[in-house]
C-alpha cells in the first residue's frame, strides 16, 4: 500500500513538473519569435469588455440666492491601446491642454436658489485588458533632449521628485540596476510594501506618503511617479475611474500611473490594485499628467458660495455592439476570444507533446499566431488615425488567429491519433507472434 502511494506521489510529480516545463517553453518560443522579427509585440491583449459608463454630477444650491460658478469636467479618452470611447450625448463647450486632457466647460454657470443642477455623461466603452511583455534588450535608453522626457521628470505640485530624501532613495532603489525596465520594478516594490491603505480626506503628496508610511490610491500613485521621476523614468499620473464587477456603482474616483520605456511607450501601474506593466479593462482615465485646468479631480464646479453641495455617481454595465464602428468592434472581441482560445490550445498541444513529435509545425501555428497579434496591436494602435486600415489590419489578424486556432487543434488530432495508434499496433504484433507461437506449439 505504501508502495503504490509513493509510485502515485512520485507520477503526479513528475506530470507537475512536465506541466511546469511546457508552460515556459510557450513564453520563450514566443519571445524568441518576438525578438528575430522586424516588428515589436508590446502587448497581449487577454480580454475585452463592452459596456455603457454613466458619470452623473449634481450641484445643490442650499442657498436663498441664485449661485454663479464654473464647471470643468475631465472626459474619458480615447486611448487606443486600452480602449475606444464614445461620449454619446453632451454638447458642452470643449476646452483642452498641452497635456492632452479635454474638458467639457461650462464658463457661466447659474443655479436658481434651492435647485438642483445636473449633467449626464454617457460614453460608450469597448474596454481591453493588457499585460505588456517587456524585454529588456529591447528597451532603448531615453533621448534625454525630447519634451516628453523633460516634462515627465521634472516635478510637479504633489508629485516632489526635487526632493531630497526622494532622490536619496529613488538611488539608493535604482543605482545598482542598469536596466530602465527593472528599476521602475524596484520602485513599484518599494512603494506596494511601504504603504499600508488607509483613505485620506485630502491629497497628500509623494512626500509626505513617504514619510508617513500610509495613504490611498492618491498616495501610492504620487510616491511612484515621484521615485521614477528622480530616477531619470519619465512618469505620470492618471486619474479617472475603476470598477471592480461589470456591474457597479462609484462615487469616488480612483488614481493609478504610468512610466515610460522607449521603444514602448506608457506602460500603466496601479500599485494600489498590484497591478505592473497590466491595467485590466476596467479603468478608464480621463486625467493623464499634467492637469492645466483644474487639480487631479473627477470634476470641478467653481464658486464663492459656501452653501452648495455637489455628489457624482459613475455607473458600469455590460451592453451590446450596436453603435457605430460595430464590425470593427465585433472583429476585435472575435479575434481576442480566440486569441485565447489558440493560447490554451497550443499550451494542451505541448503537454500531449507537438513540440517533440512535430516542432517545425508548432512553429509554423505559432508564427501564424504571432502575426495576428501584431495585426491587431497595429490596428488597434492606430485607431484614430487611418480608420480604414485599422478595419483591415483586425481582418487579418482574425483571418490569421482563426487559422492559427485550426492548424493547433489538427496537431493534436495527429498525436492523439499516434497515441492510439501505437499500442493498437503493439497490441496487433502481439497477438501476431502469440498466435504464431501457437501454431508452432500444436
Amino acid at each position: 500500500m505504501r508502495l503504490s502511494r509513493r509510485i502515485v506521489t512520485s507520477l503526479v510529480c513528475l506530470f507537475s513538473l512536465y506541466l511546469i516545463f511546457c508552460s515556459t517553453v510557450w513564453p520563450s518560443s514566443s519571445g524568441k519569435m518576438q525578438e528575430e522579427s522586424p516588428e515589436l509585440l508590446k502587448y497581449e491583449i487577454r480580454d475585452v469588455y463592452i459596456g455603457s459608463l454613466k458619470h452623473v454630477i449634481r450641484i445643490i444650491n442650499h442657498s436663498p440666492t441664485p449661485v454663479r460658478g464654473e464647471l470643468f469636467i475631465p472626459v474619458i479618452k480615447n486611448e487606443t491601446a486600452r480602449r475606444y470611447v464614445i461620449l454619446q450625448n453632451v454638447s458642452l463647450s470643449k476646452v483642452d491642454d498641452s497635456s492632452g486632457n479635454i474638458y467639457y466647460h461650462r464658463n457661466d454657470l447659474i443655479i436658481s436658489e434651492g435647485q438642483t443642477f445636473s449633467i449626464e455623461l454617457n460614453y460608450y466603452v469597448v474596454s481591453f485588458d493588457i499585460r505588456y511583455l517587456i524585454s529588456s534588450s529591447l528597451v532603448k535608453n531615453y533621448d534625454t533632449r525630447s519634451d516628453l522626457y523633460k516634462k515627465y521628470t521634472e516635478p510637479e505640485e504633489l508629485i516632489e521628485c526635487n526632493c531630497s530624501k526622494i532622490i536619496s532613495l529613488a538611488r539608493n532603489l535604482t543605482d545598482n540596476v542598469d536596466c530602465w525596465h527593472e528599476k521602475s520594478l524596484k520602485i513599484y516594490n518599494f512603494v506596494r510594501r511601504h504603504i499600508h491603505y488607509k483613505v485620506q480626506d485630502e491629497e497628500r503628496g509623494a512626500l509626505w506618503a513617504l514619510e508617513n508610511g500610509v495613504g490611498d490610491c492618491s498616495e501610492y500613485s504620487y510616491l511612484f511617479v515621484a521615485l521614477c521621476r528622480s530616477a531619470g523614468i519619465p512618469a505620470r499620473i492618471q486619474a479617472g475611474f475603476a470598477f471592480h464587477h461589470t456591474r457597479e456603482t462609484l462615487e469616488d474616483g480612483h488614481m493609478w500611473a504610468e512610466y515610460y520605456l522607449e521603444s514602448y511607450g506608457w506602460i500603466p501601474v496601479d500599485v494600489t490594485w498590484r497591478l505592473f506593466d497590466k491595467i485590466d479593462d476596467k479603468h478608464f482615465s480621463s486625467i493623464q499628467s499634467i492637469p492645466e485646468a483644474i487639480p487631479y479631480a473627477n470634476y470641478v464646479f467653481d464658486c464663492e458660495e459656501e452653501n452648495v453641495e455637489d455628489e457624482q455617481t459613475v455607473s458600469l454595465k455590460p451592453c451590446s455592439t450596436d453603435v457605430s464602428y460595430d464590425s470593427f468592434i465585433e472583429n476585435t472581441v472575435s479575434t481576442i476570444q480566440k486569441m485565447g482560445q489558440t493560447r490554451f490550445i497550443i499550451f494542451l498541444g505541448r503537454i500531449f507533446g507537438t513540440s517533440l513529435i512535430f516542432p517545425s509545425d508548432l512553429k509554423m501555428v505559432e508564427q501564424k499566431f504571432l502575426e495576428g497579434e501584431f495585426q491587431l496591436q497595429n490596428a488597434l494602435d492606430s485607431l484614430d488615425e487611418k480608420p480604414q486600415i485599422v478595419e483591415s489590419n483586425v481582418v487579418h489578424a482574425l483571418e490569421n488567429i482563426e487559422k492559427a486556432l485550426q492548424d493547433a487543434w489538427m496537431l493534436i488530432i495527429k498525436v492523439i491519433v499516434i497515441f492510439i495508434s501505437i499500442p493498437i499496433a503493439l497490441m496487433l504484433i502481439g497477438l501476431f507472434f502469440l498466435k504464431r507461437n501457437q501454431n508452432q506449439t500444436e
